[in-house]
């Protein structure tokens, strides 16, 4: 009876000690939207499930990540879908931090508010740190261009970032012939972050700037892309910030946003106002406001009631009302 005893506690010893490096983390959401338009379109009612799980396994300084997403993607007939994100591992090879596989680019990085930070296959990322200072380079892989004499990978690029009194400077080469350039910091409570876009291509530059300050417990933000005079410079579509993006509006151009964001009666209440220049058409800008409001309930949950009225055509706005359920696990 003993030995059952020592071997049972031994099993479950090893098995929590196997299970001990992996973890099974994620989000899950139901979402409604209502879009009313004010002519001749058609108004809609939509529904969407989401589920995200996040899986971690670790050995040692090597860790492998993957992001699944179960998602019916506003589909009218709610057919679900699949997707894995993100499948990558990190590991450290002497000094050198490893970032081997397939993941995305976010809003905060350098650009994440320029450019889509969409993900790419058979991505690798070489990073190392010395005296405070960032080095990186990688690549994602894809065709290759002349320059000079010299043939280079139009996906390699390489980057460094590091702090000068309190304020964040990076400069990164994006490719073969563009290059950006980053700066963070904060003057008397005033935040500011200002990155640019610098491409060879004539009239093809982007700048994104934003301005942060806090007063009686009100965070109010000035958000502006400034677009050269081209049109579709600027790609992304899952903006952290404006509550419209320009990405995926051909003619899009200059984006100006100012926004207020504070708790009234135990709600978080978010205010946003903007306008995106000849976000409609060469000739008509698209002006937007939305109202959001989220607060946690007592189930563990959160609920989220988003208001966003723009403008659709040249002749007629949408409205749309969102209502979102959510809750982290």
């Amino acid at each position: 009876m003993k030995k059952q005893l020592l071997i049972a506690a031994v099993a479950a010893t090893m098995t929590s000690a196997a299970m001990a490096d992996i973890s099974i983390a994620g989000d899950a959401k139901f979402e409604y939207f209502n879009d009313d338009y004010s002519g001749s379109t058609t108004d809609t009612n939509q529904t969407n499930t989401e589920v995200n799980l996040n899986i971690k396994g670790s050995n040692g300084d090597t860790k492998v990540v993957m992001d699944l997403e179960l998602n019916t993607h506003d589909s009218t007939n709610n057919a679900n879908t699949l997707d894995i994100e993100d499948l990558y591992m990190t590991t450290k090879v002497g000094m050198v931090d490893v970032k081997a596989g397939n993941y995305a680019t976010g809003t905060s990085a350098i650009l994440g508010e320029i450019d889509e930070g969409s993900r790419a296959t058979n991505k690798v990322t070489l990073s190392t740190t010395y005296n405070g200072v960032k080095f990186y380079a990688g690549n994602t892989g894809g065709s290759t261009a002349t320059v000079g004499n010299t043939e280079l990978s139009t996906s390699m690029f390489a980057g460094v970032s590091g702090k000068v009194a309190g304020w964040t400077l990076e400069a990164k080469k994006l490719d073969a012939t563009d290059e950006a350039y980053k700066i963070a910091g904060e003057v008397s409570g005033l935040g500011i972050r200002l990155e640019t876009k610098n491409a060879q291509a004539a009239n093809s530059d982007v700048t994104f700037g934003q301005l942060d300050y806090t007063i009686n417990d009100v965070a109010l933000t000035y958000a502006f892309l400034d677009v050269d005079n081209t049109d579709s410079l600027v790609g992304e579509t899952d903006s952290a910030i404006f509550a419209v993006e320009n990405g995926g509006k051909a003619t899009a151009r200059d984006n100006k946003q100012i926004s207020a964001k504070g708790a009234i009666a135990g709600n978080t209440v978010t205010v946003k106002s903007g306008s995106i220049d000849k976000g409609i058409s060469a000739t008509k800008d698209l002006d937007y406001a939305q109202v959001a409001v989220s607060r946690a309930l007592a189930a563990g949950s959160t609920l989220a009631l988003t208001y966003t009225d723009k403008d659709h055509s040249a002749t007629e706005d949408r409205q749309t009302f969102e209502i979102d359920l959510s809750v982290k696990f």
